[in-house]
């Protein structure tokens, strides 16, 4: 794989290693953006547990070597917890 640039090239960069995380067995992962800018990789999207955040980012450090890795996805961990329902309000 080599990006030299071109819109075309970086496209399917991003496609390639998109596809490296669907296929890393360890992850199976699709729900993540790859944006390329120079030689830096900007993930985002959603994953489950933060070990799966760190393996998303090690598998495109991998598949992208000499790239930059910033890693934007977010876990479920980082969402706010939900409000609690009427229920519940009334318990408390």
């Amino acid at each position: 794989m080599s990006a030299t640039g071109g819109t075309e090239d970086m496209g399917a960069v991003c496609e390639e290693t998109r596809r490296a995380l669907a296929e890393d067995p360890r992850l199976g992962q699709l729900d993540v953006g790859i944006t390329l800018r120079g030689q830096r990789a900007l993930l985002t999207g959603h994953v489950v547990t933060r070990d799966r955040q760190e393996l998303v980012a090690a598998v495109v450090a991998d598949h992208l070597p000499g790239y930059v890795i910033d890693n934007a996805t977010t876990t479920l961990d980082d969402l706010p917890e939900p409000p609690a329902t009427a229920e519940e309000q009334l318990r408390d």
